[in-house]
């Protein structure tokens, strides 16, 4: 049976407090690879006895350190307009 975050597979839809099951359905990948992320130190995660918790919180912290602050959007209006950065 699929639980209502595995039917509506979007970052918004996880609680505050989530497990790597429903780290695997939101990014897309498989149970055993969030599993080894976890096991490696390559997810923010804590451990209560034999169960793996994520933080919201610290999990868009963490995306937003892995892809990088620097990155801007560029519009099609920039572009018209010969830019290619915003500045």
């Amino acid at each position: 049976m699929r639980t209502a975050l595995q039917q509506n597979k979007g970052f918004d839809s996880l609680s505050d407090f989530f497990t790597l099951s429903d780290f695997a359905a939101v990014t897309g990948i498989s149970k055993a690879t969030a599993y080894r992320m976890a096991d490696q130190g390559r997810i923010p995660c804590i451990r209560l006895g034999k169960r793996i918790i994520l933080s919201k919180k610290h999990l868009k912290q963490w995306i937003d350190t892995e892809i990088g602050f620097g990155i801007q959007s560029i519009t099609t209006e920039d572009i018209e307009d010969g830019e290619t950065s915003k500045g």
